[in-house]
């Protein structure tokens, strides 16, 4: 007899594996300062080098709408960490910057399933009242792995090199998926049915991209991908702190970790606030904060004084919108389509970090680090101005937005 599904254990391992995942993401913002002095690589390398792992794994995500119908969610859960795990352990071998990238890149092929499948999985778990606090819960337990990292990271890349470090964390990865394929349980045989029989993947694309307010939604991801948390704000805010501003690697390890901290409180509160209050209005408000965090972070320049007290709320700011959007997006979307809906979410998110990435690089390198802040700011604007115009009622589904 097949175990129900239980989705406390569920949220809890999904969580811990997102933990584990965005270490890993955690530590590349303090690997690439040296990596550039390693290779002789700049800023612009260090966009194209985010930009090409980032499309690896945004990529991928579009087959799990199709993937879903076929294999069960736990198995492409628990499979990717293994592989995620995997391409850790291999980055401990490489000696080029070649080689570093096809690590890298499969293990960014291994976290792909985190998102689309696993918000998928949890969405339908959870009722919509509680819908926003268990995606954001979901995010939220990804940020905890994040925390230690620059104290954690630090030491080890101190003691035993980046390339062994990198290593090191692929082994909770692989801890993490053996848990998942062995607890993680779902009503698997009926969804894919039931999946199977309500039309085709390219279908439901079309009717995804057709529904305006789904459109919004996605294009609100497009834009405020500019500003995204570990892919586009950490690592070129630890560029800057540690570039032109020239503060130590001990202090950039303290404000990168009053940062994630932030990563960590705000979407727990930026969940329950969207349950309340409303996903459209909740998003509307972080994202103003997030251009007023970034604005201000720039204008404080190398003051710690400043410093200190502003990255702990504006990590709480930045790294909320996302889970809140995918609780949006879970919300009008229901059933299969909402499988669907995410792969199309994520692989656009991840396409289009991938190009803001090489975007944000290329500013920095020919016009400087500020003008590469002030675009970031107008991406959570713009993504704003979208969010705004998404009807109150949804289509289908349930909505408190």
């Amino acid at each position: 007899m097949t175990d129900p599904p239980r989705p406390r254990l569920t949220l809890a391992l999904l969580a811990l594996s997102h933990a584990v995942i965005h270490a890993q993401s955690a530590l590349m913002p303090l690997i690439y300062p040296i990596v550039i002095v390693q290779f002789a690589l700049n800023p612009r390398d260090i966009g194209l080098f985010i930009a090409v792992t980032t499309a690896v794994g945004g990529t991928m995500q579009l087959f799990y709408g199709f993937l879903t119908r076929w294999v069960a969610r736990p198995v492409l859960l628990g499979g990717g960490q293994l592989l995620f795990g995997a391409g850790l352990l291999f980055s401990g071998l490489t000696h080029s910057v070649g080689q570093l990238l096809a690590a890298i890149s499969a293990a960014r092929i291994g976290s792909s399933p985190q998102h689309p499948v696993g918000n998928a999985l949890l969405s339908d778990l959870y009722p919509a009242e509680r819908r926003g606090w268990a995606i954001s819960a979901h995010i939220s337990g990804g940020n905890v792995g994040t925390v230690l990292v620059p104290f954690i990271g630090l030491a080890l890349i101190g003691a035993v090199g980046w390339q062994a470090t990198l290593a090191l964390f692929g082994i909770p990865a692989l801890l993490t998926g053996t848990l998942i394929l062995w607890r993680v349980r779902e009503d698997g045989a009926a969804y894919r049915v039931a999946a199977r029989q309500s039309g085709s993947v390219r279908g439901q694309i079309g009717s995804v991209l057709r529904r305006r307010d789904l459109r919004l939604i996605l294009g609100a991801s497009l834009i405020a991908a500019g500003g995204r948390g570990l892919d586009i704000v950490a690592p070129f805010m630890l560029l800057y702190l540690r570039g032109p501003l020239g503060i130590s690697e001990r202090t950039t390890a303290i404000l990168y970790a009053l940062l994630l901290i932030g990563a960590v409180v705000g979407p727990l509160l930026a969940g329950w606030l969207s349950d309340h209050f409303g996903r459209r209005r909740t998003l509307i408000v972080y994202y103003v904060l997030s251009a007023f965090g970034v604005l201000a972070f720039l204008a404080a320049g190398s003051n710690l004084l400043l410093l200190v007290p502003l990255l702990l709320p504006f990590g709480t700011a930045v790294f909320s919108e996302s889970p809140v959007l995918q609780a949006f997006l879970a919300d009008r979307a229901s059933g299969p389509t909402r499988d669907v809906a995410f792969s199309v979410y994520f692989t656009f998110a991840f396409g289009i970090g991938a190009v803001w990435a090489f975007v944000i690089g290329n500013v920095a390198a020919s016009w400087g680090y500020p003008v590469a802040f002030v675009v970031m700011a107008a991406s959570y604007l713009g993504a704003a101005a979208l969010v705004a115009l998404v009807p109150e009622r949804p289509a289908e589904g349930t909505s408190t937005g």
